[in-house]
């Protein structure tokens, strides 16, 4: 994979200022879903743990960019029946490239098929949608996670925003943690959501804003 850092995300442990005041989450929500509406590239590292059906990749890092056009490039892994295999992938002018084990890139159409991971940038629908749209917002802690000090806030979130984001096809609110860097420009750490406790989406971000260059592939 091709990623101005590709470094797996370090677990979250609680700061040192775990017993000063936390900030009021719907205020810091707000603050980090600006500075997300405004992001232009990111590095992601996504994972499913437990079962959810309609979630075909099990994992997934990559980069992601909205300029000059929505794109990504990574690697995943992916159930194709009832087999985990790792593939390489690219999104390019809306379109989902595969690469299979010991096989070149293929055109597997339109991403609104399978899963359009750049859609998280989208300023309207994507991540920041999903930040304005929580509900009953609780912050809950300091943690650190990827070197970065963060406010750990919970709520739930609509479905419409839920799906837009990954496709997970629920019609009811969805129970959602985020970690949003406490200073600085209070850019989204982590995510995680779900139908159970035991069935989730987890998402670690990082290198905002780095410029990213995501080429069509050539064909096999």
């Amino acid at each position: 994979m091709s990623s101005s850092a590709s470094s797996s995300p370090s677990s979250s442990s609680p700061s040192k200022q775990a017993d000063d005041p936390l900030p009021d989450p719907a205020a810091l929500l707000k603050e980090s879903s600006t500075t997300t509406k405004d992001l232009k590239s990111v590095h992601l590292v996504q994972s499913v743990a437990g079962k959810i059906a309609e979630m075909p990749v099990k994992r997934l890092e990559g980069d992601l960019s909205r300029e000059p056009a929505p794109a990504a490039k990574g690697n995943a892994k992916i159930t194709i029946m009832a087999a985990e295999v790792e593939i390489a992938f690219v999104e390019f002018d809306r379109r989902l490239y595969v690469a299979l084990p010991g096989e070149g890139f293929k055109d597997y159409g339109p991403t609104s098929n399978v899963y359009d991971v750049a859609a998280m940038l989208d300023p309207n629908t994507g991540l920041a949608n999903m930040m304005s749209d929580f509900i009953d917002p609780k912050a809950e802690g300091r943690e650190t996670v990827g070197g970065q000090q963060t406010i750990r806030v919970s709520g739930k979130v609509t479905a419409d925003a839920v799906n837009k984001i990954v496709p997970l096809d629920t019609t009811k609110r969805m129970s959602t943690t985020v970690w949003i860097q406490e200073s600085g420009d209070h850019q989204l750490v982590q995510a995680m959501l779900g139908p159970s406790k035991d069935d989730y989406i987890e998402m670690f971000f990082s290198n905002w804003n780095v410029p990213v260059t995501v080429d069509k592939p050539a064909l096999a």
